[in-house]
């Protein structure tokens, strides 16, 4: 996923970007750990539980990016990937004193439109998940903006990358086992296999890219939408 694309994409793509491999250790009920803050297993089954919500009620059209059944795993570290996403996005905003504008704004109004068929409550809270890149981006490129306020867009939004990424290595992401690793590389976030964990049986592997015919196959109870 290209970060420097994503301003120019469907802000979906956190719905359906599914993190692989196996991060570190954490507390229990613990998902991450990303700096000073603490996203908890039970965050991120709310908001799982929100986007499959609206998956389910979604007509096939709402966004051709996006299917609409997903495997409750892929689902649950779309969610994490998400929050992460935020919380990062919102310890960096305070730090260098930006908010979101406009161009955010008109993102999360793209997706309230995309999926004006379901339920107003039920978008609402999928929001944080369906909105998470584009306000990630948001974040990034007004703050690469405070850096030379001639930087283009794109140059901005660079710069801010850059500081992200120094500010993950300064105060660390660490995912609970159970969920993908998390990284922020120059053009995508990016995940790490696990050589503890890889796919060797097709259906394995099937479950590792989580086509949608895969997940549509699954029971009622493992799959999301």
């Amino acid at each position: 996923m290209s970060i420097t694309r994503l301003g120019r994409l469907a802000v979906l793509g956190a719905a359906v970007a599914l993190l692989s491999g196996c991060g570190g250790g954490a507390r229990p009920g613990v998902a991450a750990e990303v700096g000073a803050e603490t996203i908890t297993v039970d965050q991120v089954d709310e908001l799982t539980a929100s986007v499959c919500a609206v998956q389910k009620d979604a007509p096939d059209s709402a966004d051709p990016n996006v299917p609409n059944v997903l495997s409750g795993e892929r689902a649950r570290n779309s969610a994490l990937q998400g929050l992460i996403l935020r919380s990062i996005a919102d310890q960096m905003a305070d730090d260098y004193g930006v908010e979101t504008g406009a161009d955010f704004q008109g993102q999360v109004d793209q997706v309230r439109l995309q999926y004006r068929t379901v339920d107003d409550d039920k978008v609402e809270a999928a929001l944080p998940a369906y909105t998470s890149i584009a306000y990630f981006v948001d974040i990034m490129g007004q703050i690469g903006d405070t850096t030379d306020s001639e930087l283009s867009d794109d140059e901005a939004l660079t710069a801010g990358i850059k500081l992200a990424q120094k500010w993950e290595t300064d105060n660390g992401i660490e995912t609970n086992p159970k969920f993908g690793s998390f990284s922020i590389g120059d053009q995508e976030i990016e995940s790490e296999r696990s050589d503890l964990a890889f796919a060797v049986s097709q259906g394995a592997k099937d479950a590792e890219e989580g086509s949608e015919d895969f997940a549509a196959s699954l029971p009622e109870s493992q799959r999301c939408g």
